[in-house]
């Protein structure tokens, strides 16, 4: 048994030493997964607070990616550190000296966790569910199990969540997705190949269940399921997709869901969809602005997830019971928010307001054009978005000339005005071939014509929002969509008639920003991955690169941005 001494007057609230161990956790095919169990060395028992991923759980914070440059200098600006702090999942340094066990879990074919990859898949949550049921069960444990964790930890969350574990008392997803086809795979129906190849190659293959390094190139590729390649190969939202996510219907445990405004294209949908979703009687939602990381170590991230677990964990009454179920961070540009409490999301004061588009004058405004009018942009068809080696640091310009898009603004605004909540593009368009891929972002532009940016999950150049959609998976769940936001099927392609002008609902992922007096939105479409998209680049075999596009507005054509504005 390995030991780590800390220093009890190092952080308040420290009674426990901290002790660990490596465990095996036995699964119901008669197979192991291999754990690290930190815990208070002290006898009693303890609740649990549970993890399971495949990042490896002897990886340090600082080594991830592998030891990529960006993680080490996130590690050196992080609240939190120590030599047991891995990433994306809770410090043991922390959370063992106040009174909690904490069993960090290699997912099965990952670390030191034998037998065959298969990452966010059903077997997953058959293994989580065992893990948690055999944690429940032991000598050390008080048979409470709360999950907490970052990203994929988060998505695992859901997913397992709805498995219903008996000893599973409450989770708290923070920053993770709930849909893997729409918010992590295919936003709009698109494959984010940019990210993904990305993360598959240098998150998850490193980390391989490979003991000693015997096992040969062939032996792995043998021994997982290429996570790419089931990408490519279920490019519909199937029974394939279905399976390996939640069931929000069934998650029925106590929930914390954490959301970032400023991560349009992988997290921030998950977690407001949990949220509204989840059949549990207790949730709560916080939304906060900044680090994709950065924030769930900061003292204000911890004490909030510490009132959540103390309470549903320890039973101490931590106050959070009398507290509003949503807690936003309120941001103007930059790093820049105020917090506040609210009853609901969205809002029930909200003022859905429609800005149509017009194509004549390239305006947003809230009275609609009288007479029809065409605007048009051109495909990428020298596919040049595909070679932006770096597109999440390519600066937003008003300026810059680009076949590649068109840009709607609206006038100054004559007062400040607070924007939050879903938003939805109206857009009539079509098509010269049978399908286009339509990319949208809204900026806030200074009475300079300078885009005020926002510090999110993976840029400090971020807009307020993007939106995606691929004209053929148009087809809308029309139990599930409301005037504000469409929910697609994304389960059959409808291919377009070429020149036929066709009505597609957008949706731009949720949101929040105040707009200063003076200061404009422009709304920006067209063929290409846009500045602000940090990773998440779409450029993929699959892509549409030849569809030049005509955006129609006025008369019968109601093209129009739908904005949540609070009085």
């Amino acid at each position: 048994m390995n030991q780590c001494n800390i220093d009890i007057n190092e952080r308040s609230n420290h009674f426990y030493e901290l002790t660990w161990e490596e465990v095996k956790i036995p699964m119901r095919d008669g197979n192991y997964l291999a754990a690290n169990l930190y815990q208070p060395k002290s006898e009693g028992k303890f609740p649990v607070i549970m993890t399971m991923c495949p990042y490896g759980k002897d990886l340090h914070f600082s080594e991830f990616g592998p030891a990529n440059p960006k993680i080490a200098i996130e590690y050196s600006r992080s609240q939190d550190k120590g030599p047991l702090l891995s990433w994306e999942t809770p410090n043991p340094e922390f959370w063992v000296p106040q009174g909690y066990a904490v069993l960090r879990v290699d997912e099965r074919g990952i670390g030191k966790s034998p037998g065959k990859l298969d990452i966010l898949s059903e077997s997953l949550k058959r293994d989580y569910y065992d893990a948690i049921e055999w944690a429940g069960a032991q000598s050390w444990s008080n048979g409470k199990i709360g999950l907490l964790g970052i990203s994929y930890l988060a998505m695992s969350q859901w997913a397992v969540a709805s498995e219903q574990p008996p000893h599973l008392s409450c989770i708290i997803p923070w920053e993770g997705t709930v849909d893997y086809y729409a918010e992590f795979a295919c936003p709009g129906g698109i494959q984010a190949n940019g990210f993904l190849e990305f993360w598959w190659k240098n998150a998850i293959l490193p980390n391989q269940y490979n003991p000693n390094g015997e096992y040969s190139e062939e032996q792995l590729k043998d021994n997982r399921i290429d996570f790419l390649t089931v990408v490519k190969n279920n490019p519909l939202r199937d029974k394939m997709w279905t399976n390996r996510f939640a069931d929000l219907n069934k998650v029925k445990v106590p929930v914390l869901s954490a959301s970032n405004w400023f991560s349009a294209g992988i997290h921030t949908r998950g977690n407001f969809l949990g949220f509204q979703n989840a059949a549990s009687e207790y949730k709560w939602l916080e939304v906060h602005i900044g680090s994709h990381v950065g924030e769930f170590y900061t003292a204000q991230g911890r004490a909030l997830q510490k009132k959540f677990l103390d309470y549903w964990l320890k039973g101490l009454d931590t106050g959070i019971m009398k507290e509003p179920k949503v807690k936003l961070a309120i941001p103007s540009g930059g790093n820049r928010y105020k917090w506040r409490y609210e009853n609901e999301y969205p809002l029930s004061r909200t003022q859905w307001t429609r800005f149509y588009l017009n194509a004549s004058s390239k305006t947003l405004s809230k009275e609609a054009p009288k007479s029809k009018e065409m605007i048009c942009y051109k495909g990428d068809k020298d596919q040049e978005s595909k070679y932006w080696p770096r597109p999440f640091i390519k600066k937003f310009s008003k300026n810059e000339s680009s076949s590649k898009r068109v840009m709607f603004e609206t006038v100054p605004f004559e007062n400040a005005t607070e924007i939050l909540g879903p938003i939805k593009l109206r857009l009539w368009a079509s098509s010269t071939i049978d399908d286009m891929d339509i990319f949208v972002s809204l900026r806030n532009i200074d009475s300079l014509g300078h885009e005020v940016v926002n510090s999110g999950a993976n840029s400090n150049e971020f807009p307020i929002s993007q939106g995606w959609l691929r004209a053929s998976l148009r087809k809308i769940d029309d139990k599930l969509s409301t005037d504000y936001k469409p929910y697609y099927t994304f389960d059959e392609e409808q291919k377009l008639i070429p020149g036929e002008a066709y009505p597609l609902e957008i949706e731009i992922w949720d949101s929040a920003i105040v707009i200063p007096k003076g200061n404009r939105l422009l709304l920006e479409i067209g063929s290409q991955s846009q500045s602000g998209c940090a990773l998440f680049t779409q450029t993929g075999d699959d892509r549409i690169w030849d569809a030049d596009v005509t955006i129609y507005t006025g008369g019968q054509f109601d093209s129009y941005l739908m904005l949540p504005i609070i009085p």
